[in-house]
């Protein structure tokens, strides 16, 4: 490098801070997300604000989905659930974040079950079912779990989702996705939108 030739220096400083922005940031893409499930075509994805939900008019249809349960006895049908509110809640095993956020959401469940609502984990680039089935267990976690290691189903949402984890999908009544927040949530968080939307008719 010649004297006074600063411009690889500066570059590799600039990879430094990436770097360390990507670490910071754990395993969630926040609110601006950039969706890398959508083939070649790679866009920004606006999540949801907490406590926030989509306005009736915009929101959009659920894709049809279909998965194995995570403990292999049976299959997770989106459409079967048609009538409820429906929370897709997507994680990892080795997402720090979702091991914080798993007993919350297993809070809200049994909080909100008796008003129509359903929680459904989507377990995803998890290869191996016993680590995920682990996790499962060890997070005292009762709502279904779908196995979706090709991460099929979270293409299927490559229209609504962002990018890292956990993410969580909420889906209305009639079918409709009403909310998609691209960062942890806790109890309160999910419990109060989940209400909002089962009161709707």
């Amino acid at each position: 490098m010649r004297r006074g030739d600063t411009g690889p220096v500066r570059r590799l400083l600039v990879l430094l801070a990436a770097a360390v922005l990507a670490a910071v940031a754990g395993c969630t893409g926040g609110t601006d997300a950039v969706d890398q499930t959508a083939g070649s075509e790679f866009r920004f994805v606006a999540g949801t604000g907490k406590g926030e939900v989509i306005p009736v008019p915009d929101r959009r249809a659920a894709p049809a989905v279909t998965a194995p349960l995570l403990g292999g006895a049976g299959s997770f049908d989106l459409s079967a659930l048609r009538g409820k509110v429906v929370v897709l809640n997507f994680w990892a095993h080795w997402c720090g974040p979702c091991r914080v956020e798993s007993p919350e959401f297993q809070a809200a469940y049994q909080a909100t079950r008796a008003a129509g609502v359903e929680f459904v984990g989507v377990n995803t680039q998890d290869p191996d079912p016993d680590e995920a089935r682990g996790f499962v267990a060890r997070n005292k976690i009762t709502f279904p779990n779908a196995y979706d290691p090709s991460g099929k189903v979270t293409l299927r949402f490559r229209g609504f989702r962002a990018n890292g984890f956990p993410y969580t999908i909420v889906i209305d009544r009639q079918g409709r996705v009403a909310a998609v927040y691209p960062t942890p949530l806790l109890r309160g968080d999910i419990e109060a939108v989940v209400t909002r939307l089962a009161a709707e008719r």
